[in-house]
């Protein structure tokens, strides 16, 4: 069985593509192995300067990927691509 990528998502509450791109991700893990994280930016001083006004931003695997609005499709590829980016053993 294949180790699961990660997928975090920063978010802010009231965002409708951070809702959007949440529902991206919940139906992708239906059909790939995946683990889906959210993470508030709002009350972490850090994170909203790093991400404030770019919600919602996407990482894979810990390495940031999208920022905004994404499309089913745009995530699916870049899923497989993280897939493939890990070393064998």
């Amino acid at each position: 069985m294949s180790i699961p990528v990660r997928i975090t998502i920063f978010f802010r509450d009231n965002c409708h593509l951070c809702t959007d791109v949440y529902g991206i991700a919940l139906h992708l893990q239906s059909e790939l192995s995946i683990e889906i994280r959210k993470v508030s930016i709002e009350g972490d001083r850090v994170l909203m300067k790093r991400y404030g006004t770019k919600v919602p931003v996407i990482l894979l695997d810990e390495v940031e990927h999208f920022a905004g609005a994404v499309t089913e499709g745009e995530l699916r590829q870049a899923i497989k691509k993280a897939r493939w980016r890990r070393p064998i053993s």
